[in-house]
Order: C-alpha cells, then sequence, then structure tokens
C-alpha cells in the first residue's frame, strides 16, 4: 500500500495548481462581496452569476490541463461511471453496506441525508425565507447550482483525485480531497468549525464515491441538491 510520503519530484506541480485553484475559489467569492454593482437585479444575484462565470473559466481551464497533462487518468474519472460499483464499507464513518448494497443504494441515501442535514443546517443559521422570491428565483437557483456543483467537483474532486493517482494511496486521495473542500468551507456556507466539519465529511465521501465508481455522477448529484438548498437560501433570505 501507498503512504502519505509525497515526494515532490514524483508528484510535480499539478497538485500544487490545484490546491492554489481551491484556496482561490473563496478568495473570489469575498472580493466580489467588496464590489458595488447597479443593475436592475439584486445585487446578490449580480455577484453569484459573476463568481459562477468567473469560476466556471477556470474550471475549463483545468480540465483542459487535466486532459492534456494526465489524459489517461482524466478519461477514466470523467464520465458517469458505474453507479452500482461495489462500496468499500467505512464503519466508523457509518458506511455499512449490507449484502448486495452498492453505490446505488448508498448514494441515493446520502444523497437523501446529507440534503436533510443541510436543509437544517441552512434553516437555523438563516434569516427568515421570503418563499416569493425563492419560487422566483428558481430558474437562476437551479443554474448556478449546477455551475456551482460542477466547478467545486472539477477543481476540488477531479483535480486532487487526477494529480495524485498513482502516487498516494486511493484512502489519502479521498483524504486531503476532504480536508481541502473542508477547510475552504470556513469561510463558505454553512461557514465556521461546523461547516469545516460538514464539507470536509462530504468531500471526502464524494472523493470516495468518484474513486470507487470511477465516474462523477454520485458526486456531482449529491454536490447539486446541497447547492440547490444552499443557494436557495442565499437569494431568498429576507
Amino acid at each position: 500500500m501507498k503512504s502519505l510520503t509525497l515526494n515532490p519530484q514524483k508528484v510535480g506541480l499539478l497538485p500544487i495548481i490545484v490546491i492554489g485553484l481551491t484556496v482561490l475559489l473563496p478568495v473570489l467569492n469575498h472580493t466580489l462581496d467588496s464590489f458595488e454593482v447597479w443593475t436592475v437585479f439584486p445585487t446578490e444575484v449580480v455577484k453569484l452569476i459573476t463568481y459562477q462565470v468567473t469560476t466556471l473559466a477556470l474550471a475549463i481551464g483545468l480540465i483542459l490541463l487535466l486532459c492534456k497533462t494526465q489524459p489517461l487518468v482524466f478519461t477514466t474519472y470523467f464520465k458517469k461511471g458505474k453507479i452500482n460499483a461495489e462500496v468499500t464499507p467505512v464503519p466508523a464513518l457509518g458506511i455499512k453496506p449490507k449484502n448486495g448494497q452498492n453505490w446505488k443504494h448508498i448514494g441515493w441515501n446520502f444523497t437523501i441525508v446529507i440534503s436533510l442535514v443541510t436543509a437544517a443546517v441552512i434553516f437555523f443559521s438563516t434569516p427568515e425565507i421570503d418563499f416569493d422570491k425563492l419560487i422566483r428565483f428558481l430558474p437562476i437557483t437551479l443554474a448556478l447550482a449546477l455551475i456551482n456543483s460542477f466547478v467545486e467537483e472539477t477543481v476540488t474532486r477531479l483535480g486532487i483525485i487526477v494529480s495524485l493517482k498513482d502516487k498516494i494511496s486511493d484512502k489519502y486521495i479521498a483524504i486531503i480531497s476532504g480536508s481541502l473542500f473542508g477547510i475552504v468551507h470556513y469561510w463558505g456556507t454553512p461557514g465556521g468549525f461546523g461547516g469545516v466539519l460538514l464539507a470536509g465529511f462530504l468531500g471526502w465521501l464524494l472523493a470516495k464515491s468518484i474513486l470507487e465508481t470511477k465516474g462523477i455522477f454520485w458526486a456531482w448529484l449529491i454536490h447539486f441538491c446541497q447547492d440547490i438548498i444552499i443557494i436557495s437560501a442565499l437569494l431568498s433570505s429576507t
């Protein structure tokens, strides 16, 4: 089994680039908070759209870089994958598949459970929700959630996996991905140390799903559902 020891010459610059992009995401988000934008649309909507367009361009650039530098590994994971692949149990973290259960069962279970947890956290940490705004902004919410989940899965999951695959064990790749995802969410939504723990677990789980299914289906779907909840709250809070 490969250890966590990293040889800089063997690893190369690609993981550093990915980590740099990961750190850049919250920096961009908070930089846009300082901008004053005049528009007929609500300022929060414009900032979110600007952020998503900017980060989508960065994610596309990373995809091209990964495809160019690690084509075999990239094409192995940048696809739907086998959604009913075997699950490696991790009982300590609640992953205990019963006989015959696979990622199709575990994936749906975690989609529901994590979405309920996210909804509860957002509900208790968000001011009053304006349901008229929630419905009015729903199409924008869905589009932004789709883009944001794709961008973050590309950078913090696919980028880490492709850049570190066969250099350290899959177990540590998932841990690194989850750790990075958790740390940058200290300044995210939900934020603080609670946000770090929730996002860290989610990042680890989604990286594990990509590694075991050899595809991004479950990672993107689960992440997309969380972003719908979070962005709905951001755009509809009063």
